[in-house]
Parts: C-alpha cells; sequence; structure tokens
C-alpha cells in the first residue's frame, strides 16, 4: 500500500459516504453551454440518465 492510497483509505472511514454516479445526458445547446461552465443545468422530467459508475463524492473511490 502505497501513500496515497493509504490517505485514501483513512479518508473512507472519517464520513459516511456519499454515493454519486457518473452519468451521460443528452441535453440541448443551452443546457451543454451552461453545463461546460460546471453549472447546474435542469433536464426534462423522465428523461433517462445513463450512468457510467459510482462513487463516493468525498474521497471519490469507487
Amino acid at each position: 500500500m502505497n501513500v496515497e492510497s493509504a490517505s485514501r483509505s483513512a479518508k473512507a472511514t472519517e464520513h459516511p459516504p456519499t454515493w454519486v454516479v457518473a452519468a451521460k445526458i443528452v441535453v440541448n445547446d443551452a443546457a451543454a453551454c451552461v453545463a461546460d461552465l460546471h453549472g447546474p443545468f435542469r433536464t426534462k422530467t423522465e428523461q433517462r440518465i445513463d450512468a457510467l459508475f459510482a462513487y463516493c463524492r468525498a474521497c471519490r473511490l469507487a
């Protein structure tokens, strides 16, 4: 185990994980422009969202 992985393991035990997913969402031009600036945007109701992978938001461990 290297220093980086030991550090991440310690972080994982400091808090309960908050799981998030990286997702692929089809959006219109306006939403793409906002998302490109890392801002929040709204999608249409019942839009299909494909999750690419799940990870902890705080420690970024899968």
